[in-house]
């Protein structure tokens, strides 16, 4: 969700508007606003006597407990959000299962960090093949050496992938 236009514009706006320079939408067009937010502004200046933003709305509070939580992990203190989602929907049917992202969300206001797998890009070969490509670490190094962190790891999957793309348009175009 955007940020809260400032204070400042919305008092301007909505003293142009009280000294009669213009309707809404000329004052939106003229301060880079939306009509109904030029709209909105007026109206609650004159209901509320100010012009400070709302509070955003909260939505659904969430029913993953921190107790649950600490008790998955406990069990499992090296998994990854998919396993420790699968670990709490283990004993849960249909409408009292969570989403992942619910679970990460609930973990990261519980104070967690959330690891993130890279298990199966690093582990499978020890070469990136395609039909036509193949990425070969340097001599002598393994993919798990060459890889020192996960910028490293992502970076050599993105340039693979923009080489193999390369090489596909160029076959295309020399057809």
């Amino acid at each position: 969700m955007a940020e809260a236009h400032p204070i400042e514009l919305r008092q301007r706006l909505v003293e142009a508007h009280e000294r009669g320079e213009g309707g809404y939408i000329v004052l939106a067009r003229r301060f880079c606003v939306g009509e109904a937010s030029a709209k909105q502004w007026v109206c609650q200046f004159r209901r509320e006597g100010h012009v400070k933003p709302r509070k955003k709305g909260g939505g659904t509070p969430s029913d993953v407990s921190r107790e649950e939580l600490d008790a998955v992990l406990a069990q499992h203190p090296d998994a990854n959000a998919g396993k420790i989602t699968a670990e709490y929907n283990r004993e849960r049917r249909g409408k009292q299962r969570r989403h992942v992202s619910s679970i990460k969300r609930a973990l990261y206001r519980a104070g967690y960090v959330v690891r993130k797998s890279l298990d199966r890009l690093i582990e499978p070969p020890l070469l990136l093949t395609t039909s036509q490509t193949t990425l070969k670490p340097p001599h002598g190094a393994t993919v798990h050496s060459c890889i020192a962190s996960k910028d490293a790891l992502f970076a050599l999957c993105r340039n693979f992938t923009l080489l193999v793309r390369d090489q596909e348009r160029a076959a295309l175009m020399n057809r």
